[in-house]
């Protein structure tokens, strides 16, 4: 276009140009020189809005990745562990109240034991009274004396081994009970420090956290989602809206190529080289045409341009406020939740849940031990009640034998005979306590197997679970949470400053309105020519020759509707391969447009 400017400036006498209103040649040029400049500030223009065009893509899939971690495995595997943490707590809930259930039992056992054994103890000192009568009785008689010394000391020492016994039994029956309150005290700490319950609803109220976490997430992302594709559309429009730039370039150039004709039809009448020229007498009818026409072309396209400029301007002041939002959107689904609010709070509450469950823990180990200790206590137990049966055994046969010597003195002998009967019915006595602290130890010694051989088992096995469980969820969550946040930041990384970016692009777009003004001041420099005086009208043949080589170029239906206003006629044909610039594809298929 420099060269036509160079021939166009050199066209016509500056004579000729004298009366008019303005100076056509040096206008034509500043405008050539305008539209070659600012081709390069729209191609820069262009890029801009491109680029910015995949920055929001970016953020766009950005925020399609922080919404598809909400529905991924890792965190249905953090809902189902959560499940199963909950059953498992459960379980363990079922098994404290049966544990509650047979601590219970061994203290209604160890109880009868006990009360057993103090009755033991009161017939052994029954027994160690008659002893001391029955030897004040043999060292009174005469003749006996030798055989019931013999008796009397079977008996002391029948005796002193039972009672012996029988004070170890209530010792160890006492040492059991305070390691039975010891474990009941436990026992009750525990369920209080973590009442299993309690655990399973907030773990339930965790899940239901969770589902209203994610309905949220989700749909604060689609707003955000649906607010960036609404301004990366409007910037696809946008690229699309600088097509008017390249319209107006196309139909200048068809101005300056139909203004450059001036020169040579006024210097020799040639329209073409090498056909015939015009008559003297047509020329300035065939320049009168040509300004006729390049003004309607001029003022059309000032309008057209000027207008869609305007429209694109306003456009990219929305697209940059917009932007400004759309970058507020997104801070706002990076900053942490407050409250209940949020994936950190998720993790919260499931570290909650795992110290309320530690701190039970602690307490239920401690009654683990405490139980094994009542085990053993027990076990001991029994050992001396085997040993009891044996002496009530041998005090029976004790009291047989003072019967018999009693009947072999002369006579018999009433005091022996009372202290043989006594014997027999404390032996019997002592034989009913000792089968009810058998039955009680071996209740209490069944009860504390059951518990530390299944029962406290199977919870800590139910805990291990609620911690394993518990430890996959929060993993799960914290995993979701930090890679939803690098989705996020990439995101926002990637949107920081495109409104200002915008607004650049919007700036540099603004010499359009310099454009517009050198249309609109070429237009009024070749009115005068339009409207200059003719000798005679172009004969019609050499009109339509004109008008051919006028409208040769026309790529656009704008140009051939401002011919046919200005000239009349069709303003030539459109091959099929040309289409209208300014007009979208009928599919406005964005990403064809821009990639």
């Amino acid at each position: 276009m420099t060269t036509r400017a160079n021939t166009l400036s050199g066209a016509a006498p500056a004579a000729a140009l004298a009366s008019g209103p303005g100076d056509f040649e040096r206008l034509a040029t500043a405008l050539v020189r305008w539209t070659a400049a600012s081709e390069s500030v729209f191609l820069d223009a262009g890029e801009r809005l491109r680029t910015t065009h995949g920055r929001i893509a970016g953020v766009r899939e950005g925020i399609a990745r922080a919404t598809e971690i909400f529905t991924q495995p890792v965190m249905a595997e953090a809902r189902a562990s959560l499940v199963e943490a909950a059953a498992s707590v459960e379980t363990a809930w079922q098994l404290t109240a049966e544990r509650q259930e047979r601590i219970g039992e061994l203290n209604a056992a160890v109880e009868s034991a006990r009360n057993a054994s103090a009755s033991l103890k009161t017939v052994f000192r029954v027994l160690d009274y008659i002893v001391v009568i029955a030897r004040a009785q043999v060292e009174s008689m005469a003749g006996a004396e030798v055989d019931l010394v013999s008796f009397s000391r079977t008996v002391d020492d029948l005796v002193t081994s039972g009672t012996s016994v029988a004070q170890s039994i209530d010792e160890r029956m006492g040492l059991l009970r305070t390691a039975l309150q010891e474990s009941r005290t436990i026992a009750a700490r525990a369920t209080t420090a973590g009442d299993e319950r309690e655990l399973a609803g907030g773990f339930q109220a965790l899940i239901d956290r969770i589902a209203e976490q994610q309905s949220v997430a989700a749909k604060s992302r689609d707003e955000a989602q649906r607010a960036f594709t609404a301004v990366w559309q409007a910037v696809a429009g946008a690229v699309m809206g600088l097509q008017a730039h390249d319209m107006a370039r196309q139909r200048l150039e068809h101005t300056v190529q139909n203004l450059e004709l001036i020169g040579p039809l006024r210097r020799d009448g040639r329209l073409v080289e090498g056909e015939t020229p015009l008559e003297p007498a047509h020329r300035e009818a065939a320049v009168r045409r040509i300004a006729r026409l390049e003004t309607a072309q001029l003022d059309d396209l000032a309008a057209t341009y000027g207008a869609l400029m305007d429209k694109l301007g306003l456009d990219l002041v929305a697209i940059a406020d917009r932007l400004d939002d759309c970058g507020d959107i997104l801070e706002g689904l990076r900053a942490p939740g407050t409250g209940t609010e949020g994936m950190a709070a998720l993790e919260a509450g499931a570290s909650r849940l795992r110290a309320a469950m530690e701190s039970g823990a602690e307490a239920r180990r401690t009654l683990a031990a405490s139980l094994s200790r009542s085990v053993e206590r027990t076990a001991h137990l029994i050992e001396m009640t085997d040993q009891m049966t044996g002496l009530e055994f041998h005090l029976n046969l004790a009291g047989l034998n003072a019967a018999i010597q009693a009947a072999h003195v002369e006579g018999g002998d009433e005091t022996i005979g009372y202290i043989a009967r006594v014997i027999r019915e404390q032996s019997s006595q002592a034989r009913e306590e000792v089968d009810v602290i058998r039955v009680g130890t071996e209740r209490a010694a069944a009860a504390t197997q059951d518990l530390a051989g299944r029962l406290l088992p199977a919870i800590a096995e139910a805990e291990t679970s609620v911690d394993r469980n518990l430890t996959t969820a929060c993993t799960g969550l914290a995993s979701a949470e930090a890679e939803s946040a690098r989705a996020l930041a990439a995101s926002a990384e990637a949107a920081g400053g495109m409104g200002d970016e915008i607004r650049a692009v919007l700036k540099m777009m603004s010499l359009h309105e310099e454009g517009t003004a050198m249309m609109r001041a070429l237009s009024a420099a070749i009115a005068s020519l339009a409207a200059a005086p003719i000798a005679a009208e172009l004969p019609a043949a050499e009109a339509a020759r004109l008008d051919a080589l006028l409208c040769a170029g026309y790529t656009m239906k704008e140009e051939r509707s401002v011919f046919a206003a200005a000239l009349g006629g069709s303003g030539g044909k459109t091959s099929a391969a040309a289409a209208p610039a300014s007009a979208p594809p009928a599919d406005d298929d964005f990403d064809d447009i821009l990639f």
